[in-house]
């Protein structure tokens, strides 16, 4: 499929946006990314199983796996779909998570210790909740909350399959939680309902079937609110971790250029990943100037390997 076709599935306005916020070659990526998918990725889960059988299971059945270059126990499979990996024993104990690259980043900068309290406010399926247990060796203790009930079961079930003992699902409004646990947590990961532009696949049109800009509105006013809530909730001197697999601004800059000039003691951090497919954040769109400190935001351009994203790290001040 070319370019000029992949385009024709997308809605003009979906288009119009990327093509203010990308490059030629950049839009190129995103636009093969569309329609020839991303390769199946994993991690291994150090709470039931380690890389040796992994690795050796994955021989036995003739996989080939190639371990990436930021994260240690994260392996990209290029030629085998999920379901392939779904039939291996360590999937089936929980000594595997299928999970996207782009997707296992976010946790990686809440600087994440052993005798901390988590929030991790959108948390279903769980993946994200997931990792941090594995990363603190579920010595931490990890509140992943998802308001939907279907969702929820998911996460549970994830959960015990994993082994992640250290984690506690909630079943609340994540836009009211700064109000009922003021100041409560050390860390806080929000990966926010989104558009989700950034895993838009061709072959399936329910990813963007729905796209369209009120959508993109509703879902920027939600995430103020939840980002509202997750500063409330937040610990001085805390650290919190912003994310979407969107692509536009109104969603991911915006959102934190509202929370800092809300917040004059949320200040953000530089986020300092050295992969191809990273660009800064943009410190203006549409005519409207952000904050010149969103140049320490990152997106993930999609491609081959990953999905698109947005990061942001953000530090509470001490009282």
């Amino acid at each position: 499929m070319s370019i000029k076709e992949v385009k024709n599935y997308l809605p003009k306005d979906l288009i119009e946006i990327l093509e203010e916020i990308y490059t030629t070659g950049q839009l190129d990526d995103i636009y093969k990314s569309f329609y020839r998918g991303r390769s199946t990725s994993f991690r291994i889960n150090n709470l039931k199983g380690n890389s040796r059988e992994v690795m050796e299971e994955l021989r036995i059945n003739k996989i080939k796996a190639i371990n990436h270059p930021i994260i240690k126990n994260a392996f990209i499979v290029k030629d085998k779909k999920e379901s392939v990996l779904r039939k291996l024993e360590a999937y089936k104990y929980g000594k595997i998570y299928l999970q996207n690259i782009s997707s296992m980043l976010p946790p990686l900068f809440l600087d994440l210790r052993e005798d901390i309290v988590i929030l991790d406010m959108c948390a279903a399926p769980g993946g994200k909740s997931l990792y941090m247990a594995d990363l603190t060796k579920n010595k931490a203790t990890i509140l992943a909350n998802d308001l939907n009930e279907i969702r929820r079961e998911r996460l549970n079930y994830n959960i015990e399959k994993q082994g992640a003992t250290s984690i506690i699902s909630l079943s609340s409004d994540g836009c009211t939680i700064g109000k009922r646990l003021n100041k409560y947590f050390d860390r806080i990961l929000l990966d926010a309902p989104c558009s989700g532009e950034g895993i838009i696949k061709i072959n399936s049109q329910k990813s963007f079937n729905s796209w369209n800009k009120r959508k993109i509105d509703l879902a920027s006013r939600l995430q103020k609110k939840l980002i509202d809530s997750a500063y409330h909730a937040l610990k001085p001197g805390g650290t919190m971790v912003y994310s979407t697999c969107t692509l536009n601004p109104l969603e991911n800059e915006e959102v934190i250029n509202y929370a800092i000039e809300k917040y004059k003691d949320l200040k953000l951090e530089f986020i300092d990943l050295n992969l191809p497919n990273i660009i800064r954040g943009k410190i203006s769109f549409d005519n409207k100037e952000y904050s010149k400190d969103l140049y320490k935001t990152i997106r993930i351009i999609p491609n081959e390997y990953m999905e698109g994203f947005f990061i942001a790290k953000l530090i509470k001040a001490e009282e």
